[in-house]
């Protein structure tokens, strides 16, 4: 290894890129390996590079720790919005029932 991490995880993937000391290029392509790791662009090609291994040896693990990032979207949330609705309808309901028992 060119570079030592003190107590740090180094994972050897193959691919390297040979920049010169101050090469005008530098600063971009920092911008861009830094916005292709925080993005997860990076560990998604490693995953979708592993799919083909994960469905050759048969076995599915499904482990993410919980102290790393975790992808939050709409999908996800799609039960609390069939709930809200139920309740708005649940609502609305006993609202008409409510109305038809005064008059009645």
């Amino acid at each position: 290894m060119l570079c030592r991490l003190e107590d740090g995880v180094v994972f050897k993937t193959g691919q390297t890129m040979l920049m010169f000391h101050g090469d005008p290029l530098m600063k971009r392509i920092n911008e861009i390996i830094d916005g292709v790791v925080e993005a997860g662009i990076y560990d998604y090609w490693i995953s979708f590079s592993m799919f083909p291994q994960k469905i050759l040896s048969r076995k599915i693990a499904n482990f993410q720790p919980l102290d790393g990032y975790y992808s939050f979207n709409l999908y996800h949330m799609q039960p609390a919005f069939y709930l809200l609705l139920m309740g708005w309808c649940l609502s609305a309901l006993c609202f008409i029932f409510e109305l038809l028992y005064n008059r009645v």
